[in-house]
């Protein structure tokens, strides 16, 4: 993969947001790895995705969060991401050096009327304290598009709708659509309201990580045994 090729361009978000961290990555991934990743996935197979209610625990909300969801714990998938976006992932986030992305990988599915309600991504706590304050949003297909080839139309399988949206807290109506393209990234910080806006039709596959950072602050000492 020629690292050179991925492109950033910085999403300007609502006005209650600005500042905070949203920018898109583009050409992460080639349309093949993108599909290698549905087959492994739709092998393993996908279950109903549940929402986080705190304290470690979930529940199926169905009229908050209507999608698909298969896990995969890879240190591998998560090192093979991390390479390439690493240089443009901010090297510390309050005072925490970055460490690298959370091995668990949640990959998404949605299907016709499938969304996510407005929400903030939660952060992601190991038992040592390491805690992700950075979203990475894989996309792995994209809006549906078409050529004419020799007087010939030739649709490309994707999806219509079901852009990342995301929404000034103060105003409903301010709002800023991230258009899914195959093997793009959406990088941002948990604490901005989005929302999965509702797909209409076709199948949207994305997936969810996030970007690990230390338990220390910079130049805190080490707690003595």
């Amino acid at each position: 993969m020629d690292k050179s090729r991925i492109i950033k361009r910085d999403v300007e978000l609502p006005t209650d947001a600005r500042g905070k961290l949203a920018f898109g990555l583009y050409n992460v991934f080639t349309p093949k790895e993108c599909k290698d990743f549905i087959k492994i996935t739709e092998k393993r197979g996908y279950e109903e995705a549940l929402v986080n209610i705190g304290a470690g625990r979930q529940l199926l909300m169905t009229n908050v969060r209507n999608s698909d969801r298969c896990i995969v714990d890879s240190h591998e998938d998560a090192e093979k991401i991390w390479q390439r976006i690493r240089d443009f992932i901010p090297s510390q986030w309050n005072e925490r050096p970055v460490l690298g992305l959370n091995e668990r990988l949640r990959f998404l599915r949605y299907d016709g009327g499938g969304y996510f309600k407005p929400h903030y991504d939660g952060s992601y706590i190991r038992e040592n304290g390491e805690k992700s304050y950075i979203t990475i949003q894989l996309y792995l297909n994209e809006a549906t598009t078409c050529w004419i080839i020799k007087v010939v139309l030739l649709w490309h399988q994707g999806f219509d709708g079901g852009s990342t949206t995301f929404i000034s807290a103060m105003n409903e109506k301010e709002r800023v659509e991230f258009v899914p393209q195959t093997g793009s990234i959406l990088v941002f910080q948990h604490d901005i309201l989005h929302e999965g806006s509702e797909l209409i039709k076709g199948r949207k596959y994305t997936m969810r990580t996030d970007v690990m950072f230390d338990n220390k602050k910079v130049g805190q000492p080490l707690t003595s045994a």
